[in-house]
């Protein structure tokens, strides 16, 4: 992945008195599409099913950026 995407969706949030890096929640949505294969089915399955619990919390304007954003995997 080219390094200027790493940041894309990078996210500060404080665990334990500790400030960590990590994606966000639409990011990792990217992520589990494009790394679906690498996936077993089952865990797939259970993680959309749990992002489509979340979805009104979810922005779908970010999702749009960073599907454009992110080069497809050619790793399938």
């Amino acid at each position: 992945m080219p390094t200027e995407l790493l940041g894309l969706g990078v996210t500060t949030m404080d665990y334990k008195g500790y400030d960590i890096q990590i994606f966000d929640r639409e990011r990792m949505l990217i992520e589990l599409v494009r790394y679906r294969s690498k996936i077993p089915i089952n865990y797939y399955k259970e993680i959309l099913r749990n992002y489509r619990r979340i979805l009104p919390q979810l922005n779908a304007e970010k999702i749009r950026n960073y599907a454009e954003s992110v080069p497809k995997s050619d790793k399938r």
